[in-house]
C-alpha cells in the first residue's frame, strides 16, 4: 500500500512540477533552467529506482535497467521546458539517479524499507517545493511579475506527508497484527 501511494505521489508532482514549469519556462534562465532539470531528474529517478527494486526484490540488474528506462521517458517530459541542453541534464541526472535508487532498494533490508520509502518521498516533496519557489522567485525576478501563491502547493504537500503518516501506521498495525503468535489450546491429559 506505501509503494502505490508513494507512485501516486511521485506521478502527481512530476507532472503538477512539469505543468507548472511550462507556464513559466520563459522568464527562467538558461542556467536555473539546467539546474532545475538536473534536481528533478535526480530525485524522480532515485524514487523510480527505489520504488522498483522494492517490486522487484533480488534483481539488481534488471530493476536498474527497467528504471533507467522509465525515468529516461520522465525526464523527458520534465527536461523538454528548458531547450536540449536541459533535456542533457534530465537525462544524465536521471541515469545517475535510476543506478543509486535501484541500489539503495535492493540494499534496504526488509525492516528499514517502511522507512526508506518515506524519508525518500519528503525529500522528493521538498525537493519539488524547492525547484517550484526557485521557479516563481526567477520568474518574479526576471518579468517583474506578481508572485505565484503557492500555498495550495504547500497545502498539498503537507497532506500528502500526512496520508503518508497513515500509510505507515496502518502497515505497522498490519504487521503487527500478522506477529501475534498464535495461543495453541491443545492440552495433552
Amino acid at each position: 500500500m506505501l509503494l502505490i501511494i508513494s507512485s501516486a505521489l511521485i506521478v502527481a508532482y512530476t507532472i503538477l512540477f512539469s505543468r507548472y514549469t511550462a507556464s513559466k519556462k520563459q522568464l527562467v534562465s538558461a542556467s536555473t533552467g539546467k539546474c532545475i532539470s538536473m534536481s528533478v531528474g535526480m530525485v524522480s529517478s532515485t524514487m523510480i529506482g527505489l520504488m522498483l527494486s522494492m517490486l522487484i526484490p533480488g534483481e539488481l540488474a534488471y530493476t536498474t535497467i527497467l528504471s533507467i528506462i522509465i525515468s529516461s521517458v520522465c525526464s523527458y517530459f520534465t527536461g523538454k521546458h528548458f531547450g536540449i541542453n536541459g533535456m542533457i541534464e534530465t537525462l544524465s541526472a536521471s541515469f545517475m539517479g535510476a543506478m543509486m535508487g535501484a541500489m539503495l532498494g535492493d540494499m534496504t533490508p526488509a525492516n528499514r524499507q517502511t522507512f526508506i520509502i518515506v524519508a525518500m518521498d519528503i525529500i522528493y516533496l521538498l525537493s519539488i517545493l524547492s525547484l517550484l519557489f526557485t521557479i516563481n522567485k526567477e520568474a518574479v525576478k526576471q518579468d517583474e511579475l506578481q508572485k505565484t501563491k503557492l500555498t495550495p502547493i504547500f497545502v498539498s504537500m503537507i497532506l500528502s506527508i500526512s496520508v503518508l503518516g497513515i500509510a505507515v501506521i496502518m502497515e505497522a498495525n498490519a504487521k503487527a497484527a500478522d506477529d501475534v503468535p498464535e495461543m495453541n489450546h491443545q492440552h495433552q491429559h
